[in-house]
């Protein structure tokens, strides 16, 4: 069977779909997206949802100014899809500290400073033991200091996702269940996407099947270096007070979500498509927040979540053309940022294709064809 004509099909029904959808439909593309499962079953619905445009890889060359500009963006999207659909996605602006239980972690931190101080927006410093845990009591009376944000954001990612998809079906975006496993073609032109059952004509295909996108490559011609990144997160709860802030430490973190319950994670994992929860992963994760919050001995278990986000050869995402394809485009490779990532993502490709030009600031450092062919 085939399914009639879209001007755009996009493959893959994450966060970065979606708004991408979003606006395609905004401006009058009739749009479908391809989700294999359902809407927010992957990375972008089980994400901790951290919105800090100044921690973590990429930063702050070669992308602090397009993290920046994504922060940006959250914040007035947030106001525009909660009055396009009613969904409260829950940005807020949390303050966070990031902790150091010894010298070289204290001078790793404040290192760092020196060049976060600079950003406009933003109030980083470092604190003292006693200045720390005035600030948040619960943390660990062991640290040796902690580099104290004011005020990265955070959201709640099924809710973004949700409002993102009922915002683009305003403007008649659909979402079909179907498996994607080929391409259709006619020269350096994509004409359609062949489905388990069926084909889809397309005048543009968007690859953003997340971790699966290196799956793509086959279909093309062209590799795409992305693969899969398990991260696993315990939600957890306690009779001791809600923290007032995120705390990290590492490549973890804690924090007190809208539900009441706490946060805590998480992972990185290089296990292939494997999404399975273990063992390790839980003690790992327990092991890194009681340091942190040491008090919380009492916390109960409730769910332990795993979800396998797309990583780039590199850690940045890719957000381009493909090459040697007039209307093939891809997008993918966040790794864990990809929530606050996934504005400039969509906002850069919705140029791309309606413009032929990208005006989100340090979309230049996206493309495709920074990674070498392989041989």
């Amino acid at each position: 069977m085939t399914t009639g004509s879209r001007d755009v099909v996009i493959v893959g029904g994450g966060i970065v779909a979606c708004l991408s959808g979003y606006l395609l439909g905004r401006r009058g593309y009739k749009v479908t997206i391809l989700e294999a499962d359902s809407l927010g079953s992957h990375a972008s619905g089980f994400a901790f949802g951290g919105l800090d445009p100044l921690t973590g890889i990429g930063l702050p060359e070669p992308l602090l100014d397009f993290s920046l500009w994504c922060f940006v963006r959250h914040r007035s999207l947030a106001r525009e899809l909660h009055e396009a659909t009613g969904i409260d996605v829950g940005f807020e602006l949390r303050d966070r500290l990031n902790l150091a239980f010894n010298n070289e972690e204290t001078k790793v931190l404040k290192d760092q400073i020196d060049w976060m101080k600079d950003v406009g927006g933003f109030t980083v410093e470092w604190v003292n033991n006693a200045e720390a845990r005035r600030l948040e009591p619960q943390v660990s009376g062991e640290i040796t200091g902690a580099l104290y944000q004011r005020s990265p954001g955070a959201l709640e990612p099924y809710r973004f996702i949700l409002a993102a998809m009922r915002a683009a079906e305003r403007y008649g975006v659909e979402m079909l269940q179907r498996r994607a496993i080929g391409l259709i073609s006619d020269g350096d032109r994509v004409t359609g996407v062949t489905l388990e059952s069926g084909t889809i004509d397309a005048g543009i295909v968007v690859l953003a099947m997340g971790p699966w996108t290196g799956l793509a490559s086959e279909w093309c011609g062209v590799d795409i270096p992305v693969t899969p990144l398990k991260g696993q997160i315990l939600r957890l709860r306690t009779l001791h007070d809600p923290l007032k802030m995120a705390v990290n430490y590492a490549h973890s973190y804690v924090a007190t979500k809208s539900d009441g319950l706490i946060w805590a994670g998480t992972t990185e994992e290089e296990t292939g498509f494997d999404d399975s929860l273990n063992s390790a992963a839980r003690d790992s994760i327990m092991a890194d927040f009681l340091k942190m919050i040491p008090g919380m001995t009492d916390a109960e278990l409730l769910q332990q979540t795993a979800c396998l986000r797309p990583l780039s050869a590199d850690g940045l995402p890719i957000v381009d053309k493909v090459t040697g394809w007039e209307n093939l485009y891809v997008s993918t490779g966040a790794g864990r940022k990809g929530i606050l990532w996934s504005t400039g993502m969509a906002h850069a490709l919705f140029e791309m294709i309606d413009e032929g030009a990208v005006d989100v600031i340090g979309a230049e450092h996206l493309k495709l064809d920074r990674f070498p062919e392989k041989v």
